[in-house]
């Protein structure tokens, strides 16, 4: 796997898994994942109903059919990450309470992606591909806000997002990917690019006039098939031509 596709795919992970645990109702202490009664679980199995940081990774990493190598890079971020936020953490101890366990979980996560690589210069097929990791479980999606919070009240912003919309998940992504203003601004290309590949997918789909539309009015499985349509164009966009792969 070349390092471009390494440090994507790990942003996917550590935003998705983050995203599933900043909701408390859906995070455990245990590290791996629990089913509705209690019982331990693999993250990716479809009878989990919480998670904690490892069973969160391997819920993501699932969803995005991303490789082992990739998991194992991204957990060596995240325990990284728990280190520096241990040795400065000033909150009530985190093994004595419970609230204080998950929001250090969060706080790792939020570390984790804070210090990750990122690229110089990522493209539209950057930004979809997190995007789609992030909204692939319909219990990570929204419809009628960019973002919605764990109660389920719209937000104006990504913090405490824990579902979030099309386009909601596409500024996410650039957010990430953008660690600095300049970056940010760097990037804006990229993000106007895969708007408009999202809504040709979403006029070839259902003849939607913005994929907006269809995030509002269709299903999530079509929001996927979205997605998936505009990376295939992304994707081969990008592909070297002919002329290019010529020695």
């Amino acid at each position: 796997m070349n390092p471009r596709t390494n440090i994507v795919q790990v942003a996917a992970l550590l935003v998705a898994a983050r995203t599933v645990v900043a909701d408390p109702a859906r995070w455990c202490a245990y590290p791996h994942a629990l089913d509705a009664n209690g019982h331990r679980c693999e993250g990716r199995a479809n009878s989990a109903a919480c998670w904690g940081a490892l069973g969160a990774l391997d819920r993501a990493a699932a969803d995005a059919d991303a490789s082992h190598d990739v998991f194992l890079e991204t957990r060596r971020q995240v325990n990284q990450a728990s280190v520096r936020v241990a040795d400065r953490w000033t909150g009530t101890a985190w093994v004595l309470d419970y609230g204080a366990a998950h929001s250090m979980t969060v706080a790792i996560f939020d570390e984790a992606i804070r210090a990750m690589p990122r690229l110089e210069a990522p493209d539209a097929a950057d930004i979809l591909t997190i995007a789609r990791t992030l909204i692939a479980r319909p219990d990570r999606w929204a419809q009628g806000a960019i973002a919605l919070d764990r109660k389920g009240r719209a937000l104006t912003t990504f913090d405490g997002g824990c579902r979030f919309c099309a386009a909601g998940a596409v500024g996410l992504s650039a957010e990430v990917l953008g660690a600095d203003d300049a970056a940010r601004r760097r990037i804006g290309p990229a993000v106007d690019r895969a708007g408009r590949l999202l809504d040709c997918a979403a006029f070839k789909l259902g003849a939607f006039e913005s994929y907006i539309g269809l995030n509002e009015h269709d299903t999530h499985v079509n929001v996927l098939a979205m997605f998936d349509h505009a990376l295939g164009m992304a994707r081969a966009d990008a592909a070297p031509g002919p002329e290019a792969s010529r020695p």
